[in-house]
C-alpha cells in the first residue's frame, strides 16, 4: 500500500521540479551562449566578409553574446579553415564554409569533407568575368578567342584562391572550347576586393568574382562586367549577358558560403547552431542586407550541406585533373 502510494507523489514531485528547471535548461540550449569567433577565410571588404559580418551581427543580437569576425585570408583561405579546423569542437570558434576541395588536391592542405562539422548554408552567387573599363576586351568571346591562340596570355585573377568557386565554371567553360587549361595563368588575390583593385591599377586583365563584388568600381566606371555563369540573368544586372548568351555553351557555377566548426561537435549542438544560424537568416535585417548587395540568400541545413560539399569535392577533382595533367 505504501509503495503504491508513494510513486505518484514522487512523479508529480520530480515532473514539477522539471518544469521549473526547463527555462534555464532552454536558455543553456541557446547558441552562441559564449563569447564565439567566427573565422572568415577572406580578407576585409569582399563578399565573404560582407555575408559573414551581416549574419554574425544577427546571431550577436539574438543570443546577447559577442560574435568576433577574424579575417584570415592568408594561403588563398588556408590559414583561416586550419585555425578553425583545428579549434575545440565546442562551438565557440566557427568558419566560413565555401570551396575548400581545391586544397588537398593542390597539396596545400589535407581538407576533406570530414575534417569539418557542416551546420548550414546561407548563401550562393554564380561567378562572373570581369574585365577593366578601357580594356581592349569588349566581350567574352574575345576573351576565349585569345586563350584559345595562346593560353597564358592573359593575367586571370581568380578573386581569392584558385581552382576554387570563381575559376571552376570558368575553366569548364575553357575545356567545352578547346582551350588548353593546362597553361592558364590563374592568379590568386586576397579575395575579390583585392583582384578587384589590381584590375583597375592594371596589374590584371581579368577577374572571376561575383557581380555584386564588383558595384562599387562597376559604378564608378572602372570595371565592366561582361558575362555571369547563371542559367538567365540576374534581375539586379540586366545588362550582363548569360555564358550562354554570350558563347552558346551551357555553364553556370560560382561559389557558396556557410557555416561549419570542426569536426567532432555534439549533433545536439549543431542542431542548436543550426537552429540559430535559421533564425539571423530568415530575419528581415539579413534578408535585406543580402538583397540591397545582390547576394543570393539560400538556405541548406547541415544536413544538406554535408552532402552538397562531398559533391563539391567530386566536381573540383574533374577541373583540376585537367588543369595539372
Amino acid at each position: 500500500m505504501f509503495t503504491t502510494k508513494f510513486r505518484p507523489v514522487a512523479a508529480s514531485a520530480l515532473l514539477a521540479l522539471l518544469a521549473i528547471g526547463a527555462p534555464a535548461d532552454a536558455q543553456d540550449a541557446a547558441w552562441p551562449s559564449k563569447p564565439t569567433t567566427l573565422i572568415v577565410i577572406a580578407g576585409a571588404g569582399g563578399g565573404s566578409d560582407y555575408t559573414m559580418r551581416l549574419l554574425a551581427r544577427e546571431l550577436e543580437a539574438n543570443a546577447g553574446q559577442p560574435v568576433t569576425v577574424v579575417n584570415q585570408a592568408q594561403g588563398a583561405g588556408v590559414v583561416g579553415m586550419t585555425t578553425y579546423v583545428n579549434a575545440a569542437p565546442d562551438g565557440t570558434t566557427v568558419g566560413q564554409m565555401s570551396p575548400f576541395a581545391q586544397y588537398r588536391m593542390l597539396g596545400q592542405a589535407d581538407f576533406t569533407s570530414d575534417s569539418f562539422t557542416p551546420v548550414a548554408l546561407v548563401n550562393m552567387d554564380p561567378a562572373s568575368v570581369s574585365v577593366a573599363a578601357d580594356s581592349e576586351l569588349k566581350s567574352l568571346a574575345d576573351i576565349v578567342a585569345k586563350l584559345k591562340a595562346d593560353p597564358a596570355s592573359l593575367r586571370i585573377s581568380c578573386g581569392g584562391g584558385c581552382n576554387a568557386s570563381w575559376d571552376i565554371p570558368f575553366v569548364s567553360l575553357l575545356l567545352e572550347e578547346g582551350v588548353d587549361v593546362a597553361k592558364l595563368n590563374l592568379i590568386p588575390a586576397q579575395g575579390s576586393a583585392a583582384g578587384l583593385q589590381e584590375l583597375t591599377s592594371g596589374g590584371m586583365d581579368v577577374v572571376l568574382c561575383s557581380l555584386p563584388e564588383t558595384d562599387a568600381l562597376r559604378d564608378a566606371g572602372m570595371v565592366r562586367n561582361l558575362a555571369v555563369f547563371s542559367t538567365e540573368r540576374l534581375k539586379r544586372y540586366p545588362d550582363v549577358e548569360t555564358v550562354t548568351e554570350a558563347t552558346g555553351k551551357t555553364v553556370t557555377g560560382g561559389t557558396w558560403r556557410g557555416i561549419a566548426g570542426p569536426a567532432g561537435i555534439d549533433p545536439a549542438l549543431v542542431t542548436q547552431m543550426e537552429t540559430a544560424i535559421k533564425t539571423a537568416f530568415d530575419s528581415e535585417a539579413f534578408q535585406k542586407g543580402m538583397a540591397d548587395r545582390g547576394f543570393g540568400a539560400v538556405w541548406m541545413n547541415a544536413a544538406d550541406l554535408g552532402k552538397f560539399m562531398r559533391e563539391h569535392e567530386a566536381q573540383t577533382e574533374r577541373v583540376i585533373n585537367a588543369l595539372n595533367p
